[in-house]
């Protein structure tokens, strides 16, 4: 019992020697690194200039504003330089091959994003994030924040809409001899959290023309998911459109036939009014789900005033129809009924002209609305 207490005190005061060696080594290479010869205000520039890597990681998108034209997410940058005035040799620290420092003590590029729609300033300039120093003089830091980039929306095809986004980050230099380039792996979503009303297509990294070899931009490809809103917008606005026409097959002695077409105009407006608030208030350009939306009010407004029009004549069966109109509505019977009689000897009256427009109505109001759901799936898709 007592050889096994004394080897385990022996072990811990092992270990206890062991990581004080370590601390020291750390301190003194800390010391000979950063004594006063280093001063972190000075870019340590090889022939000149200065070569930034960059890589981005996404971690998720966070909303899209398609108003105030406004992406943001959550992601970071890997950023990589060499420091020439940072270098060690192992063996003389015990091994150390590798340390974190602070920000506040060693240089690091002013790498700004410049579709910023807050403020522009060093990106990861507020970041608590330590940076890695390898004994070779290679820097590694991985800045993270919130990103709210600018990005024009285009919601054309909405719900159905493509949003292209770019982030374009500017080595933030007076003398423009700090370049960026990418890594070889220069976008990474390993950690990526999915969005539910946004996919993330494509990611590409390249060079601006802007501003050359000083920047570097990822264009991000996103993809909104429609099914909420053809569901909550959509398939509403359809049902009614395809509902309305039939108020002309209603009898008109049923009394039940403006109550009808009231009904589907009333739940037009009352619709349009909660559906507004689902679609993104922007007018250039503007979406064809709105015009889709208005032309189908506006013909259903149409088919009222032809409801109304149609019983007004209806009511007016005891006045007989001469001229034009009854030589074009026996020609119109004859037609359909192959049936051969003097224009004459033929009574009409506003009533049968009524019973006729129902019909006509129906089909045309029905072909109308049935052609303006089609247009609008083929306009989205192409």
């Amino acid at each position: 019992m007592f050889v096994d207490v004394l080897l385990v005190c022996l072990i811990f005061r092992i270990l206890n020697v062991t990581d004080c060696q370590d601390i020291d080594n750390y301190e003194k290479l800390y010391d000979d690194l950063f004594n006063s010869q280093y001063n972190p205000d000075l870019k340590p520039v090889s022939n000149g200039t200065m070569m930034i890597t960059l890589s981005f990681f996404n971690l998720g998108l966070n909303h899209f504003d398609e108003v105030d034209g406004i992406l943001s997410l959550s992601g970071g940058l890997e950023v990589s330089w060499f420091d020439n005035s940072l270098k060690w040799n192992p063996e003389d620290y015990n091994g150390i091959s590798e340390m974190l420092v602070s920000k506040s003590v060693i240089w690091f590029p002013h790498v700004t994003l410049m579709t910023d729609a807050q403020q522009l300033q060093p990106f990861g300039a507020n970041s608590l994030f330590k940076i890695l120093i390898r004994y070779d003089g290679f820097i590694y830091w991985t800045p993270a924040d919130i990103i709210n980039s600018k990005c024009a929306a285009n919601i054309r095809k909405f719900p159905y809409d493509e949003q292209e986004c770019s982030i374009l980050f500017t080595a933030w230099d007076i003398t423009w001899k700090t370049y960026l380039q990418a890594a070889p792996i220069p976008y990474t979503d390993s950690y990526e959290n999915k969005h539910s009303d946004w996919n993330t297509k494509s990611v590409i990294s390249r060079q601006p023309k802007i501003y050359g070899k000083t920047s570097h931009e990822f264009v991000f490809k996103i993809k909104r998911e429609p099914l909420y809103y053809n569901i909550l917008v959509f398939l509403p606005v359809a049902l009614l459109s395809l509902l309305n026409p039939l108020v002309f097959l209603l009898p008109h002695e049923c009394g039940e036939r403006h109550g009808y077409g009231i009904t589907i105009l009333l739940s037009f407006v009352i619709f349009l009014t909660l559906a507004s608030d689902k679609i993104p208030a922007t007018s250039n350009p503007i979406s064809f789900l709105i015009i889709f939306i208005i032309m189908v009010f506006v013909a259903s407004a149409v088919i009222t005033l032809l409801n109304i029009i149609n019983a007004y004549l209806f009511y007016k069966s005891n006045y007989v129809l001469k001229g034009f109109f009854k030589h074009m509505y026996v020609i119109f019977k004859k037609r359909r009924k192959n049936q051969v009689f003097p224009v004459e000897k033929y009574t009409v009256n506003y009533k049968d002209i009524a019973i006729c427009l129902d019909r006509v109505c129906f089909v045309l109001s029905f072909i109308a609305m049935l052609s303006f759901i089609t247009v609008y799936f083929i306009v989205l898709q192409y």
